[in-house]
């Protein structure tokens, strides 16, 4: 299947968001992410389903990247709601209080084949 043929935008989509923090071994910086992340899962009326997790102690092998501090998953309906939850006043006071704790962010967003 040639990529370029997939159109869909009907969804679910995934959002999936890998953050990197300046200070991963600071329990400080770790309670404010942790705070201003779950105030984020809580008020934000776009995605239906949240998970947040660190890494797991999985096997070491070539493919796994386990070098992220947390990774968050937000799951919405279309990408329409994806689209919205960018401008949305939830995910940008999660930015204004957050963002100077991570040194990078890697996001991956998956849109369902059907």
């Amino acid at each position: 299947m040639e990529s370029n043929t997939i159109q869909n935008s009907t969804g679910p989509l995934l959002h999936i968001v890998f953050f990197w923090l300046k200070e991963p071994n600071n329990k400080k910086h770790r309670f404010e992410f942790e705070t201003a992340i779950q105030k984020l899962i809580s008020t934000n009326p776009q995605a239906t389903a949240n998970h947040l997790g660190c890494p797991a102690a999985s096997e070491k092998r070539d493919v796994v990247d386990n070098s992220f501090t947390y990774c968050y998953t937000m799951s919405f309906p279309n990408l329409d709601a994806q689209n919205k939850y960018q401008t949305d006043p939830t995910h940008n006071l999660f930015i204004e209080q957050a963002a100077h704790l991570w040194e990078r962010v890697v996001v991956n967003d998956s849109i369902s084949l059907d």
